[in-house]
C-alpha cells in the first residue's frame, strides 16, 4: 500500500515539474492555443533604461508575424498598462513565406524582439500581448503579463544583445539604394561593392497598396529587385512615386534598414546585361537597320522603288529630295513614337514595341490606308474620280515632296509588329531609362532604319542604273498593288479579335500549348520538367515566321509533346496586364518571347527574336540538365 502511494506520488512529481519549470522560467500558454509559447521579460540598466523582451517560440510548420506581415496576418502588439505609455520595438530580420499565391513576412520556430520602454522606470510591468500564429489556420491570442523587471542581469544582458545583433543595421550594406515606380510595379535598385550572393527584400506596405512577391536580377555589384504593385483585390495599386519607402534589404546575415523617397522616373534592370549608352545606341542603330529586311516593310519598300520606276524620266537632285523627304518621315513617325511612350509613361500605363496594334482604331485606319494605296496602284482613282481629284492623289501618293514623306511614315508604322535582333532590347531599355535616354534611342532607331534610304539619297545614281521603262513596269505596278492589297487585308483580319473571333491554332501546330503564367512555370519546374514559352500576338508578323519555320516543324513539335515538357503560350494580341507583367519582369518590351526553363535552367534562358531549329533543340535539351 505504502509503495502505490509512493509510485503515484512520484508520477504527480514528474508531471507537475514541467509546469513548474515553465512556470519559473517565464513562459506562458494559453488554453486556446497550444503551438506557441511566449516569454516576456524586461531589465534596467545603470544608464536608466528599461530593456524588454518579447521571446516566442512556435511548434513545427507554425509562424507569427513581423511589423508589416505582408496580405495576410497580424503583426504582434502590446497593449501596456500604466504607468508604461509605449515601447520602442526593433524588429529581427524576418523571413518571407508563400501559400498559395499569398506573400506574408515573419518568423517560424523562434524568435526574440527586444524593445525599450519609454519614461520612468516602473517597478511593475504589465499589459497584454496579442500574438497572430498560423499554419493551416490563424489562432489570434492574447496573453496578459504582469512582471518585475531585473536590474543589470546577465543572462538578460546576454539574451538581449543576441537579439538586437539580428536587427537590420542604419548603414553598411549597400553604396547605393534607389526606387523608382511605374506600370503598377516598384523597383529597388542596390549596389553593393562586395557583390551579392543571396539577397533579400522586406518592405513595409502603404495602406493602400499591397506588394507583392519580388523577383531578383544580379549583375554584378548592382542588384535590382522588381515588386509588383496592387490595390489588394487585384486592381491597379496607387501612384507611389514621391512617396516613402521604409525597407529591410538582407544579404548572407548582413542586414540594413533604409528609408527613401520612390523617384518620379523608373529604375528598371537593363534587358539583358549592363549596358552603357554607346553600347544601347549602337543595338537601336542595328535593330532599326534590319527592320528594312523585315516583311513589314516590304510592301512600303515596294512602293517607295515603284515611284522612281514609275516615273517617265527623273534626276539626281529630283530623286534626292525624294529619299530625304522618306528619311523625314521616318524620323518624324519615330518621334512621335517616342512621344507616345512618354505619355504613356507619365500616366503609368502599359508600353511596349507594336503595342498599338492592339487598338481597333489604329488597325481600322491603317487598314483603310493600305487599301487606298492599293486602289491607286490598280488605277481604280483614275477611273472613279474627276480628273483633278486623281492628279492630286497621284502627286502625294507618289511624285510629291509630301508623298514620299507619307512614305517613310508608313513604313515606321507598318514596322513596329515586327521585332528584330536588336530591337527588343534597345526599345527595353529605352522604356525602363530616363526619358533623355528614351529620346536618344528611338532617334537611334530611327536613323537606323533609315540607312538605305539615306544611301540612296547621298548616291542617287544607284536609282537611275534601274531598267529603263517599258511594258514591263505595268506588271510591276500590279505586283506592287497586290502586296499592298495583302496587307490591307492582313489588317482587316486582325479586326476579327476585337469582336469577338479570335484566331484558331494551326492544323499543323500539334502542340498542346497551355495558358501562360508565373504559377504554371513554378509547378513545372517543382516536378522536374521542362518549359517553353511562347509570348505572341496576331498581329506580330515576326511571331508568324517563328511558327511557319520553326514551330511548325515536325521535329520540334515532337520535342515539344515530350511528357516532361510543358509547352505554355502567352497572348498579347489584346491588352493583358499579365502578359504585360510578365514581359516587364523579363526586361521585355514587344514580342515575340520565348524562353526555357529545366532543372538546368531555373531562372530561364531567353531564345533569339528569330527563332531557329538547332537553338529551339539544342536548349530544349540542354535544359533537362545532369539526371
Amino acid at each position: 500500500m505504502l509503495s502505490l502511494f509512493r509510485q503515484t506520488l512520484l508520477c504527480l512529481l514528474l508531471l507537475w515539474h514541467p509546469f513548474s519549470w515553465a512556470a519559473q522560467a517565464g513562459w506562458l500558454q494559453s488554453a486556446e492555443n497550444d503551438h506557441a509559447s511566449v516569454r516576456l521579460r524586461a531589465d534596467t540598466t545603470g544608464a536608466g533604461k528599461t530593456q524588454f523582451l518579447l521571446d516566442v517560440k512556435l511548434e513545427e510548420g507554425w509562424k507569427t508575424y513581423w511589423r508589416s506581415p505582408g496580405d495576410g496576418g497580424v503583426a504582434p502588439t502590446i497593449s501596456w498598462h500604466e504607468p508604461v505609455k509605449s515601447a520602442k520595438w526593433f524588429w529581427p530580420v524576418p523571413q518571407r513565406f508563400d501559400v498559395g499565391g499569398i506573400t506574408t513576412q515573419g518568423y517560424h520556430n523562434e524568435v526574440s524582439i527586444p524593445m525599450q520602454l519609454d519614461g520612468e522606470i516602473p517597478a511593475k510591468i504589465a499589459g497584454v500581448l496579442t500574438l497572430s500564429t498560423c499554419k493551416d489556420v490563424c489562432l489570434l491570442t492574447d496573453y496578459p503579463f504582469e512582471i518585475t523587471p531585473t536590474q543589470d542581469d546577465a543572462t538578460f544582458t546576454h539574451d538581449y544583445a543576441q537579439a538586437m545583433g539580428k536587427v537590420p543595421l542604419a548603414d553598411g550594406l549597400t553604396d547605393n539604394l534607389i526606387a523608382g515606380y511605374h506600370n503598377a510595379e516598384l523597383v529597388v535598385q542596390a549596389t553593393r561593392a562586395a557583390g551579392w550572393q543571396k539577397p533579400e527584400l522586406f518592405l513595409d506596405m502603404p495602406e493602400d497598396a499591397s506588394f507583392g512577391k519580388p523577383k531578383y536580377r544580379v549583375d554584378g555589384e548592382k542588384l535590382w529587385a522588381t515588386i509588383p504593385v496592387s490595390d489588394g483585390w487585384d486592381g491597379a495599386g496607387p501612384d507611389l512615386r514621391g512617396r516613402h519607402l521604409s525597407l529591410v534589404i538582407a544579404d548572407n546575415g548582413v542586414a540594413q534598414q533604409s528609408q527613401i523617397t520612390i523617384t518620379d522616373a523608373p529604375v528598371m534592370p537593363p534587358a539583358s546585361g549592363d549596358f552603357v549608352l554607346w553600347q544601347v545606341l549602337l543595338l537601336a542603330l542595328l535593330g532599326g537597320f534590319i527592320l528594312n529586311l523585315m516583311p513589314c516593310v516590304l510592301p512600303v519598300l515596294g512602293m517607295k522603288l515603284g515611284s522612281v520606276l514609275l516615273a517617265d524620266k527623273q534626276d539626281q537632285r529630283v530623286i534626292r529630295k525624294q529619299f530625304l523627304a522618306s528619311f523625314a518621315g521616318i524620323m518624324v513617325s519615330f518621334m512621335a513614337l517616342a512621344l507616345l511612350m512618354t505619355v504613356l509613361r507619365l500616366t503609368n500605363q502599359a508600353v511596349g514595341w507594336g503595342i498599338q496594334f492592339q487598338n481597333v482604331w489604329f488597325i481600322g485606319f491603317m487598314a483603310a490606308v493600305m487599301l487606298i494605296f492599293s486602289a491607286n496602284l490598280f488605277g481604280l482613282f483614275e477611273i472613279r474620280l474627276s480628273s483633278n481629284v486623281t492628279t492630286k492623289l497621284a502627286t502625294h501618293g507618289g511624285k510629291g515632296i509630301s508623298g514620299h514623306f507619307w512614305q517613310g511614315a508608313l513604313a515606321t508604322l507598318l514596322a513596329t509588329p515586327c521585332s528584330a535582333p536588336f530591337l527588343g532590347t534597345a526599345v527595353a531599355v529605352a522604356l525602363g531609362a530616363s526619358l533623355p535616354t528614351l529620346w536618344g534611342i528611338f532617334l537611334a532607331l530611327g536613323v537606323g532604319m533609315s540607312l538605305p534610304w539615306l544611301f540612296i539619297a547621298a548616291r542617287p545614281s544607284l536609282a537611275l542604273r534601274l531598267p529603263k521603262p517599258g511594258r514591263w513596269m505595268n506588271w510591276l505596278r500590279r505586283i506592287l498593288a497586290v502586296m499592298m492589297l495583302g496587307s490591307a487585308l492582313w489588317l482587316v483580319s486582325l479586326l476579327s479579335v476585337h469582336f469577338g473571333s479570335s484566331s484558331k491554332p494551326s492544323a499543323q501546330e500539334n502542340i498542346p500549348w497551355q495558358p501562360l503564367t508565373e504559377q504554371a512555370i513554378t509547378d513545372a519546374l517543382a516536378q522536374n520538367k521542362r518549359v517553353f514559352i511562347d509570348v505572341t500576338a496576331d498581329w506580330c508578323i515576326t511571331c508568324k515566321i517563328n511558327k511557319l519555320n520553326v514551330l511548325s516543324r515536325g521535329d520540334v513539335q515532337a520535342a515539344l509533346q515530350q511528357p516532361d515538357v510543358v509547352a505554355l503560350r502567352g497572348d498579347w494580341t489584346l491588352p493583358s496586364k499579365d502578359i504585360t507583367a510578365f514581359l516587364k519582369q523579363r526586361g521585355q518590351a514587344g514580342v515575340p518571347y520565348n524562353q526555357i526553363y529545366g532543372p538546368a535552367f531555373p531562372e530561364g534562358k531567353p531564345l533569339p527574336t528569330l527563332l531557329t531549329r538547332d537553338a529551339v533543340l539544342n536548349t530544349l535539351n540542354d535544359a533537362k540538365g545532369m539526371k
